[in-house]
């Protein structure tokens, strides 16, 4: 497509996009998480998630592109800690977080969750679902470069805010958040322990398909 092409996909994408977040904010609100901590911890990261995504896009629809895109980063990074908390060899930390009670800032920073490699690293092997897995490895490949920039304000986040955005980067960049933003509903479904409760998500990835780089089984 050239860029006449992408600009019309785009101005379809948009408000798409919004309804795909209306149906998965309806979704979520009736959900409630399998009631132990770690489901509680990995479900409220999957509401971050969703946050951050439903922000990217305002601002996105706004005009705001940098700003925007600095929330892909926090949006992905919340995705991957829920994958985290569900699934990972973590007793020892939340151990340590049980154990905790009130705590200040100062020891709050030693509870902190392993950074985003780490954490990716041991979702290796575990019972995640290893096509989501492969998917957030793949998604970080290719986006890790332009995360860091946007999100600390680099380079390529203050030549590309200057001479403005190509709309195929804004079009890809939204249907790859998208893709970020079904994975976490269907994460967030999963830790009712309701296998019903993930049905709805299945249809959703055909009826937005136009709004998804892929269609999950």
């Amino acid at each position: 497509m050239n860029t006449e092409t992408y600009q019309k996909e785009l101005e379809k994408l948009l408000p798409r996009s919004f309804e795909m977040y209306d149906f998965m904010a309806d979704h979520i609100s009736k959900l409630e998480p399998y009631p132990t901590l770690k489901h509680q911890l990995a479900f409220q990261s999957g509401m971050l998630c969703f946050e951050h995504g439903l922000a990217m896009w305002r601002l996105i629809n706004e005009g705001l592109m940098s700003s925007g895109f600095g929330l892909m980063r926090l949006q992905y990074e919340s995705l991957v800690r829920g994958f985290w908390m569900m699934y990972a060899e973590n007793d020892a930390w939340f151990n340590k977080l049980t154990a905790a009670g009130k705590i200040g800032p100062s020891e709050l920073k030693k509870l902190e969750t392993p950074m985003l490699a780490d954490m990716l690293k041991s979702l290796d092997n575990t019972q995640a679902p290893q096509h989501i897995l492969a998917q957030l490895n793949d998604f970080r490949a290719l986006n890790n470069t332009p995360f860091n920039s946007f999100t600390h304000g680099g380079v390529l986040a203050l030549l590309t805010n200057g001479v403005g955005f190509e709309a195929k980067l804004v079009y890809d960049s939204i249907r790859n958040a998208n893709a970020v933003a079904a994975i976490n509903v269907q994460m967030m479904s999963i830790l009712t322990e309701i296998p019903e409760a993930i049905e709805p998500i299945r249809g959703m990835h055909y009826k937005f398909v136009d709004c998804l780089p892929i269609i999950h089984a």
